[in-house]
């Protein structure tokens, strides 16, 4: 069965591939293409083609940029779509004309709420769960994410299935680049790495205070080199412990970097350590392996499953714990040559062609099931998306009225009268031709009696 989906990833930008979820999604639409024979579909943002610039030679990939006011139903029928996925954890547009899917990253809120504001806490426990409801199929990567979904949101476990990410084999890298890529970032011949944007789960503090155990307790000088987006809200609160801790210069965060820079970066650090509170699935774990790069992760999620040796784990809120491990990863070169094989081995378990027919199966399973309720006379199949569908479309009608009060005190954003009133119209006339828009209109009119 030759099946053809459609991946929504107008949430992707090619000129900021930050974050594990744009690499998830590059990496699973590649391998589908390369190794499945599917035909994929990508919907890639309007202003932002050629994200996929690599897979234009495959005659089963195609890539539609699309607009704000696309409806799924008329993509569908011209390009034969048979299933949609959207590998973000909510929908911003919905179909009832083929089954659809969503990859739910995680539910971190519910194990650090501190990290959320409530109204980001209120927005994730809306959508993400009508999100998980409306869906044919739920894909997670990991069990620990599965089993959140049944306890918080009440989502059918045989409704959830477990597709685990794979690896590739590594990129080949440049090394008579390296030298000037350190010179360029004036980075020292010994360094630990780690490649995290830096939000508040991804522990960075706690890092940096067990390097500083590091210098005084074991006396290795050693730096730390960190790459990944500078988050607004959290980044000043770093850069204060590390003057605090009297590691300026000894500490250096890069910032997003080119890819190829951070690989090189990367695949020649003294050692690689991953802090992070909550991970639902580490992407510079698994490539730190990949390159045979000694590596130390925290004990939490799906690092234990992926590094398989309790001695290369660590409890992430234990400083000193962390600052021993480091220095005992430094200092045992025997150790460390474990630690490579031991990464040889796991790396061997998770190759993508392989991983990639768990999805494939995923995607069957939603067609079948689509049909069979399609054909379940006794199944309000009319009603599947009304709440859902209800929901998005006065939140972002709630969205549009606030960005019109915006464009009043900012000129700037749009300065032409014409364009605001075209982008409202677009934006109304896309929800308008949808189907719990129309029936409940007169709800609608109702709530203003």
């Amino acid at each position: 069965m030759n099946i053809t989906v459609g991946f929504d990833v107008t949430f992707m930008n090619a000129r900021d591939k930050v974050g594990g979820i744009f690499q998830y999604a590059e990496r699973l639409i590649s391998m589908l293409v390369s190794h499945t024979g599917m035909n994929i579909v990508a919907m890639v943002p309007a202003q932002d083609g050629n994200i996929f610039e690599s897979l234009k030679g495959y005659p089963n990939f195609k890539e539609i940029p699309i607009g704000i006011s696309a409806l799924f139903s008329e993509i569908v029928e011209r390009e034969n779509i048979e299933v949609i996925h959207r590998p973000l954890q909510y929908y911003r547009r919905c179909t009832l004309s083929v089954p659809m899917i969503i990859t739910l990253h995680d539910i971190q809120h519910f194990h650090y709420p501190e990290f959320f504001t409530d109204e980001k806490i209120k927005f994730r426990n809306i959508f993400y769960k009508r999100s998980a409801e409306f869906s044919e199929r739920v894909i997670v990567s990991f069990n620990h994410v599965k089993e959140d979904l049944i306890k918080f949101y009440g989502i059918p476990f045989n409704k959830i299935d477990i597709c685990g990410v794979g690896m590739e084999e590594p990129k080949s890298l440049n090394p008579s680049i390296l030298q000037g890529i350190k010179n360029k970032y004036e980075i020292p011949e010994s360094y630990l790495f780690y490649a995290a944007n830096t939000w508040r789960h991804k522990n960075h503090i706690n890092l940096i205070k067990a390097l500083r155990i590091v210098h005084d307790k074991y006396q290795q000088k050693i730096s730390l080199v960190c790459t990944g987006q500078k988050t607004q809200d959290f980044f000043p609160e770093i850069e204060k412990e590390i003057n605090k801790l009297a590691l300026n210069g000894v500490v250096k965060f890069l910032g997003y970097i080119p890819e190829e820079e951070m690989l090189l970066i990367m695949s020649n650090a003294t050692l690689v350590v991953i802090p992070t509170l909550y991970e639902a699935g580490s992407y510079p774990l698994l490539e730190a392996m990949t390159y045979s790069v000694p590596v130390i992760c925290s004990s939490v999620t799906s690092l234990p499953e992926h590094i398989g040796d309790s001695r290369f784990i660590f409890d992430p809120h234990n400083v000193d714990g962390i600052a021993e491990k480091i220095n005992l990863m430094l200092i045992d070169e025997k150790l460390r040559k474990e630690n490579i094989e031991n990464s040889r081995r796991q790396i061997d378990k998770i190759k993508w062609e392989e991983k990639v027919w768990t999805f494939v199966e995923s995607y069957r399973k939603a067609i079948d099931g689509y049909n069979r309720k399609k054909r379940d006379i006794s199944f309000p199949f009319s009603e599947f998306v009304c709440n859902y569908e209800f929901l998005l479309n006065s939140y972002y009608e709630n969205i549009l009225n606030k960005r019109e009060d915006i464009i009043k005190r900012k000129d700037e954003i749009i300065k032409s009268k014409d364009e605001k009133i075209q982008r409202k119209e677009e934006i109304i006339r896309s929800m308008q031709k949808s189907l719990s828009w129309r029936i409940t209109e007169l709800l609608r009119k109702l709530a203003k009696l």
